[in-house]
């Protein structure tokens, strides 16, 4: 007797969006990404945090730097870059930098994506080797593209580009800057991604969605969970500091 004719399930691509408190929180999942995976991290306020507390996001003056962007004065490359320049950052959460080295180790594709200039920008020569710098000093390290060199990854207006595994986005979106990636590299079989705004965790959930490409997009809030203490909110003094193009951290400007 011929057995009846064996049907294959496939499996339809999963897409899912969720808040996140801390990684932590996600352990099982992220234990689940396979070779041919894409880790891909947003870097401030997700990686990293600026130390002092005025940038905490629950101080009144926490969105500064953001609408000092969009005021846009004339020396605003400078007023930012000098700050840039001179302030300390923390980790969000102390365990990010074993975390991306499991997934290297593992063979899993780790990247960061950040949403920056590229190039010079005012007083820093190369936007891309003082951010890779600055994480590197953090020991937060990532795939070994771009190792080197700069490449670009889209030209037209401020190009998109990467550096030692870390993606700049110049004036494109985070969806348009993974999608040029992987058309230069190659195909994930999955995409996992964490950052603290939550239009480019939606932004890159339609990309995936487009490309048939399972996604887990994590809302992450854990800069939010570091200690604010308003007492100790120095931001009156250090909003006037950026725009003047000094900087003194907290505990500096106390000991005055």
């Amino acid at each position: 007797m011929v057995g009846a004719p064996q049907t294959q399930t496939i499996s339809a691509p999963t897409f899912e969006l969720l808040k996140c408190i801390s990684v932590n929180n996600f352990d099982y999942q992220i234990s689940q990404l396979l070779p041919g995976d894409y880790f891909i991290v947003d870097v401030d306020d997700t990686l990293i945090a600026t130390q002092a507390m005025m940038f905490r996001p629950h101080s009144p003056f926490y969105e500064f730097i953001d609408k000092l962007k969009k005021q846009s004065p004339k020396n605003v490359a400078d007023i930012i870059s000098t700050w840039r320049l001179n302030r300390k950052s923390i980790l969000v959460e102390p365990e990010w930098p074993e975390i991306l080295n499991k997934l290297k180790n593992k063979g899993i594709t780790v990247l960061a994506l950040t949403q920056v200039n590229t190039g010079s920008f005012g007083k820093i020569a190369s936007v891309e080797k003082w951010r890779a710098s600055e994480l590197n000093q953090m020991q937060l390290n990532f795939s070994p593209y771009a190792v080197h060199e700069i490449e670009t990854i889209i030209e037209h207006n401020e190009p998109a580009t990467l550096f030692q595994g870390i993606l700049f986005t110049g004036t494109h979106s985070k969806a348009a800057v993974l999608e040029a990636f992987i058309s230069k590299y190659q195909r994930p079989t999955k995409v996992m991604f964490f950052d603290d705004r939550l239009h480019q965790v939606e932004n890159i959930f339609e990309f995936c969605k487009t490309a048939n490409i399972p996604y887990n997009g994590y809302h992450y809030l854990g800069a939010a969970q570091l200690p604010y203490k308003p007492e100790m909110d120095l931001g009156a003094i250090q909003t006037q500091m950026i725009l003047n193009q000094e900087w003194a951290e907290d505990d500096q400007i106390q000991k005055n």
